[in-house]
């Protein structure tokens, strides 16, 4: 059960379905390595939501966030997570049907629009008691209201996380212009083969001389 409170409600409209690919991964990345709690910047879309310890207020601080505009005979996604990763949350809507969600790393929900449907994120057991969690949070809705169109359009979203972002590109390197350690190895190897005869030779001469004077 949802228990907002209107200082920490806000609203969020969904996204159209091409949004969700209308990115540069430099920017993007940029954007998420500067971000900071209550900033208005997006991120592949994504919003910054902070859920604070419970010691920060005398109330609980558990941000709330309710769909606006129509999304009725719509498909919508709300996707979530928490950056950095590693501490897990909750999630609970007053959606029918819809049962709390805990200890959650990557939170994806897409089922059928329900106009002015209310999302509600918290802390998971110990997991904020001295310090806060941010989460990343976006929502997409369909372009389509045509149900027979939609049916499995879940199947197919572009659910991509901003910790994708978080991955080294590859680097291209300098060519090499030392000594081919190949023909190194030849060269070395065919000078060590001369040295080893030479030193048998001197070994076994006077061997052979021996036996026939």
């Amino acid at each position: 059960t949802v228990d907002c409170i209107t200082a920490n409600t806000s609203s969020i409209t969904p996204a159209a379905e091409d949004a969700q690919d209308d990115y540069v991964f430099e920017d993007e990345l940029a954007k998420l390595k500067s971000i900071y709690s209550g900033s208005t910047e997006t991120v592949l879309g994504y919003k910054y939501v902070t859920i604070h310890p419970v010691n920060y207020n005398e109330i609980e601080v558990n941000p709330c966030w309710t769909v606006q505009g129509s999304v009725t005979g719509h498909k919508v996604m709300l996707v979530a997570q928490p950056y950095p990763l590693g501490e897990g949350f909750c999630v609970d809507s007053d959606i029918d049907g819809f049962s709390q969600l805990c200890n959650v790393n990557e939170f994806k929900y897409c089922d059928d629009g329900v106009d002015g449907a209310t999302f509600q994120f918290s802390c998971y057991q110990q997991s904020c008691e001295k310090q806060s969690i941010n989460i990343f949070v976006k929502m997409v809705k369909s372009d389509s209201d045509d149900a027979g169109e939609i049916e499995y359009w879940c199947d197919s979203t572009n659910d991509t996380y901003p910790s994708s972002l978080i991955r080294s590109k590859p680097e291209v390197q300098p060519a090499y212009e030392g000594e081919d350690p190949s023909q190194t190895k030849e060269k070395y190897d065919s000078g060590d083969l001369a040295t080893k005869v030479s030193l048998l030779a001197l070994i076994l001469g006077p061997l052979f001389l021996s036996l026939f004077f």
